[in-house]
């Protein structure tokens, strides 16, 4: 899978556990899943924030369990809409479970980094389709991405205005996490801080 900001998506991590796929009964895996706490992920994480991801494109390296390293994850399939006040950053539970309990949907909170892509279909259906490709900030050093379609009757009335722009602040949810890339983490090649 590409996404084309790629090297702008940047989250530090403690790499927790990888969990080999179990058999499926005619002998292939299902896919593996990891488990990590996201480290500097806004305000709003908790300490105690753990996430459950699936490595549906192969791209763990099962030996970098136990360090730091840095993520680079997109958030796909979700819906997205402007935030209300006060404004929020990081990654919350959907509901109320227990903080040990690794989140596999959380909510996303940020601010809109980088706009790569926004496109509305407005001809030739009863409603509206948005396909668009954001990096969103969730602290200084701390983005993830965002690739996603979305339709209703207006996308403005769903996601709060017709068009974002670099600075709003948006809230994302329903989301697969899907994970680009793993790599340890190197003080050396941390990223620049996102412009404010």
């Amino acid at each position: 899978m590409r996404f084309s900001a790629l090297s702008q998506l940047h989250l530090r991590c403690r790499y927790e556990q990888f969990i080999p796929g179990a058999l499926h009964p005619d002998g292939r895996r299902y896919l593996p899943q990891v488990i990590m706490t996201p480290l500097d992920a806004g305000p709003d994480t908790a300490p105690d924030t753990k996430l459950w991801l699936v490595d549906r494109h192969h791209r763990v390296d099962p030996e970098l369990a136990g360090q730091v390293i840095i993520a680079r994850l997109l958030c796909a399939l979700s819906t997205v809409q402007l935030q209300n006040p006060p404004f929020r950053a990081g990654f919350t539970s959907l509901t109320s479970i227990t903080p040990a309990t690794p989140l596999s949907e959380p909510i996303v909170y940020g601010r809109v980094a980088a706009i790569l892509t926004w496109e509305v279909e407005r001809e030739h259906l009863p409603f509206e389709t948005l396909y668009t490709e954001l990096v969103i900030a969730l602290a200084d050093e701390a983005t993830i991405g965002l690739r996603t379609t979305l339709s209703a009757p207006r996308i403005a009335d769903h996601i709060g205005r017709d068009h974002l722009a670099l600075g709003d602040w948006i809230e994302v949810r329903r989301s697969r996490i899907d994970i680009l890339a793993l790599e340890p983490f190197n003080v050396a090649t941390s990223p620049p801080r996102v412009a404010q």
